[in-house]
């Protein structure tokens, strides 16, 4: 036996006996070790790592005080431009001046509708309060003063023709009554003296004619149908009476309540129009493009004397003189509640890139007390990022940062292990899923 090798052995042993004797292969054992170690290696390392939490904010390179942009608050005809661009001006310097003509037309308009709303609700205050109308003085329009006191008068009138009507009404009411309740006085005597008169008859029945006793007894009931019809009368006056109070009332009620609707309504026009004269005086005296702070022309927007601006139309922009260069950007709703002040920002200039000219260092130093509503992004914060520095080099360039340019701002919240982020949305996963019923 000791001629074979263990080799040789194995290749002249059946098929199944050599696959149940051959030693397993250390490869395959190596590999499944390899394979455990590799993921014990894993778990620990997403057990134990951790990495940075980021919250990004878009927004813009901006002058600390803000470019200041000039627009008109009326449409008007462009009377002088009294700078250009690039030039030095102080706060309360007129940059240029606009044709006031269109917004004194408006005014007096609006100031005589003002005052015929004011005349109307002096006449419907007088009529509500029951008193003689007198226009004050301050209304010098002799027709729209006959007007409101024709009004006055043809609308008392009415009303106290409908009063009087009624009235005359309840007086013929009352007489009436007072005449039915006579009646029912005198018949309740009437009954009184035919019952006694019928007991009478009646005691004696056997010796008087019945015929007698009979038309006694006829008298009562007539009295007593009588007497019953009258109080029958006296109630339906009553209730006549107190139908003709309601309509009395009703109409006094009516009138004081139309009234009343047409002096709020014209009480609530009157104070509109009193906003609108008070903001169209505002705007006429704006029509002075002045300078809001000490800085410089930036863009001229308009260069036409003559030419007819509206309201809203930008026509000039000042940059702050001095005013150091800022980051306001907007964070979301749902990541502000990490933002701190004095927190680090590193800041990506969209119009450079990122990798060959690095970042600029920053650090939060406002945060928004209140959220403002995006169109896309619905409610956002807005944040302000002091720049560390305005130059960015790369390339062998030394590149400025100037306003306007557009930015992401990222700030650096926390860390979180990388489990986390498996983890986390699979407990929120279930956590909605058992809160469904």
């Amino acid at each position: 036996m000791g001629l074979f090798h263990t080799k040789d052995k194995h290749e002249f042993t059946p098929l199944l006996v050599e696959i149940e004797e051959r030693p397993t292969s250390p490869l395959g054992r190596s590999l499944l070790w390899s394979l455990f170690a590799f993921l014990t290696i894993s778990l620990l390392w997403l057990f134990l790592a951790k990495i940075d939490v980021v919250v990004s904010a878009r927004g813009k390179v901006v002058p600390d005080g803000e470019i200041k942009t000039l627009q008109p608050v009326e449409t008007g005809v462009i009377g002088s431009i009294l700078v250009k661009e690039g030039q030095s001006v102080k706060k309360g310097e007129v940059l240029m001046e606009i044709d006031p003509s269109v917004t004194q037309s408006d005014l007096a308009s609006k100031q005589k509708n003002l005052t015929l709303l004011e005349l109307e609700i002096e006449r419907l205050d007088a009529q509500i309060n029951d008193r003689a109308f007198h226009p004050s003085r301050k209304c010098q329009e002799s027709t729209a003063i006959a007007t409101q006191q024709m009004m006055y008068t043809s609308g008392k009138l009415a009303y106290d023709q409908q009063r009087q009507v009624l009235q005359e009404q309840i007086r013929q009411n009352d007489e009436a009554t007072e005449a039915a309740k006579a009646d029912k006085s005198r018949l309740k005597q009437l009954l009184t003296s035919a019952k006694e008169h019928e007991a009478r008859l009646k005691e004696v029945l056997d010796i008087i004619a019945k015929k007698e006793y009979i038309d006694a007894q006829n008298q009562r009931i007539e009295y007593q149908e009588q007497l019953t019809m009258k109080e029958h009368a006296i109630a339906q006056s009553q209730g006549k009476l107190n139908e003709l109070n309601q309509q009395l009332r009703l109409v006094t009620q009516e009138y004081r309540n139309k009234l009343l609707a047409d002096l709020t309504q014209k009480s609530k026009e009157a104070t509109s129009l009193r906003t609108e004269v008070e903001t169209t005086q505002f705007r006429n005296a704006k029509q002075q493009i002045i300078a809001p702070v000490d800085g410089t022309i930036g863009k001229l927007l308009v260069h036409t004397v003559g030419g007819v601006v509206t309201p809203a139309e930008k026509l000039l922009t000042v940059i702050p003189k001095g005013v150091p260069l800022i980051i306001k950007a907007t964070v979301l709703n749902q990541d502000i509640g990490f933002v701190t002040k004095e927190m680090e920002a590193a800041v990506k200039i969209d119009t450079f890139d990122f990798q060959k000219y690095g970042l600029i260092h920053g650090e939060v130093k406002h945060i928004a007390d209140d959220a403002i509503d995006d169109e896309k992004l619905g409610p956002v914060y807005e944040i302000a990022i002091a720049p560390s520095s305005l130059t960015l080099k790369g390339e062998g360039k030394t590149l400025s940062i100037h306003p306007g340019m557009s930015v992401t701002a990222e700030l650096k919240v926390g860390k979180r292990r990388v489990i986390e982020f498996f983890i986390y949305p699979m407990i929120k996963y279930l956590d909605e899923g058992l809160s469904v019923r």
